[in-house]
């Protein structure tokens, strides 16, 4: 009777882990490895796991909000390109995009912070002017016209020591600098979600408000003011 009984338990389990396995519903440990294995794959909430980030960067790994591997892009893939943000980004995007903000504009607003991701976002959306560059890395480095952001002069730069600060942010809670990358971080994220303080049209932004708004003003160009920055 035990034996009988032993046969028809493991023919049910078998059953059952076949229909989960047609059905989609089982995943690999090895699919699904956590996000904390690498210094590269540092992983922060992804809202939607089912859609692609704007840019699949070759060699780039997107991730899920449990830390899970979406999509890792092979170097040979073509690059995939959609129209707009949306609530999917990379882990080193972000990490780039928020040590950028937080030596740009940490101490401002987050009007202001938003601002300088959605420059930075505008020249990479870019086909004319700023066709030469396509990824939130090639944006923040580029230097085809002289350095465009200040912040990466030097060894180490301003924003070498941003994004060390943000690898160990744990050593800085209670300090201002923990506070302004937090907001950075926050503000970064708003921007890849699609958040905007900013139109498309800004490609630039500094803190010679005087001179840059009379530029503005004597070419017709539209500009906005946000704390001690000046957007165009």
């Amino acid at each position: 009777m035990i034996k009988k009984a032993f046969i028809v338990l493991s023919k049910f389990t078998a059953a059952f882990m076949a229909a989960v396995l047609i059905s989609g519903l089982w995943v690999s440990p090895y699919d699904a490895k956590a996000a904390s294995v690498s210094e590269d794959q540092q992983s922060y909430p992804i809202a939607r796991v089912d859609r692609l980030a704007k840019r699949v960067k070759k060699s780039d790994t997107l991730y899920s909000s449990k830390g899970w591997v979406i999509k890792s892009v092979s170097a040979s893939e073509t690059e995939k390109t959609y129209t707009a943000w949306d609530e999917n980004y990379t882990a080193k995007e972000l990490r780039l995009m928020s040590s950028i903000i937080y030596c740009e504009a940490g101490s401002m607003s987050d009007e202001a912070r938003i601002a300088v991701a959605n420059v930075i976002i505008n020249r990479m959306n870019d086909t004319s002017d700023w066709g030469h560059v396509s990824t939130i890395k090639e944006v923040i480095y580029d230097d085809y016209w002289g350095v465009q952001f200040s912040p990466t002069k030097g060894n180490p730069s301003s924003l070498d020591k941003a994004m060390a600060i943000y690898d160990h942010l744990e050593d800085y809670e209670g300090k201002w600098q923990y506070r302004q990358m937090m907001d950075s971080i926050s503000s970064a994220k708003k921007a890849f979600c699609g958040e905007k303080t900013v139109p498309d049209s800004f490609m630039f932004f500094n803190s010679h408000i005087t001179s840059s708004k009379e530029k503005c003003e004597s070419k017709g160009k539209s500009y906005k003011i946000i704390d001690s920055h000046i957007y165009y």
